[in-house]
């Protein structure tokens, strides 16, 4: 009579484990327990957590607040570290367990003055009154059945699986390391919108290697390059912009 041995249990999704953090006898949840909570995973799914946070609407510098532990996650990545390092005092960094589960689980919306101010906005402009358009008005409305960063992931998840076993191993996790590190560091600059397509791209390079996606990390280079792109046309702009003042200045002077 043979023994038939129990299948081993799935592993829990990505999306589980980020909302059962949101629940725990601690009133904080602090760096440590989601670094703790993701195991294995830990590089990919950190770089992905705070990636995902760095994309929501903080005042100003408060992007620089996450660039710096996804800088620390990346190099690590790129040196081939097994586990993850950060300082104690990072670890030790927390938030409110309410305000977290609020966060990964309130639909994404634009923020309150953006709505307010499209919801009410009137303009006179001596030939009539006008208003935004309804389908503005609706994008811009919180829906309670809308898109939280929880259904964005499970659906994120559903769409990934293992392929392309080349763009996620060794070699590649040490060049994507190093682009993380770049995108991390571009994405704490002071650039007019210059931290969403960082972000974009560090969330796709992480969910690659989190899911071995080799998709997912060619839509990251693809991103990356972008943003490239739109630093180029910036830095170009502020070029001229400098030359044409400095020319201004010197006729001036003559």
């Amino acid at each position: 009579m043979s023994l038939i041995e129990p299948p081993e249990p799935r592993p829990r999704a990505f999306s589980e484990v980020l909302e059962s953090l949101g629940y725990g006898a601690s009133p904080k949840l602090t760096l440590d327990e989601l670094v703790e909570a993701f195991g294995d995973r830990g590089f990919g799914a950190l770089i992905l957590v705070l990636s995902l946070l760095a994309l929501l609407p903080w005042p100003p510098g408060g992007k620089a607040v996450f660039a710096v532990p996804i800088a620390l996650l990346s190099l690590e990545l790129a040196l081939q570290r097994d586990t993850v390092w950060l300082p104690r005092w990072a670890l030790r960094a927390s938030v409110p367990r309410d305000a977290y589960r609020a966060l990964v689980s309130t639909p994404l919306a634009a923020p309150a003055w953006l709505r307010r101010w499209i919801l009410t906005r009137r303009f006179n402009l001596g030939f009539g009154v006008y208003v935004f358009s309804p389908w503005v008005r609706r994008a811009v409305r919180r829906r309670p059945q809308g898109l939280s960063m929880l259904r964005g992931l499970r659906r994120m998840e559903q769409l990934t699986k293992p392929r392309m076993a080349p763009l996620t191993g060794e070699i590649a996790d040490t060049i994507i390391g190093l682009l993380c590190v770049l995108l991390s560091i571009v994405m704490a600059l002071p650039i007019p919108l210059g931290d969403a397509l960082p972000g974009v791209a560090l969330v796709l390079f992480a969910l690659g290697m989190m899911q071995r996606d080799g998709v997912a990390i060619i839509l990251g280079a693809l991103a990356s390059a972008a943003c490239g792109l739109y630093l180029f046309v910036i830095w170009r702009t502020v070029a001229e912009a400098v030359q044409h003042i400095a020319g201004w200045f010197g006729q001036l002077a003559g």
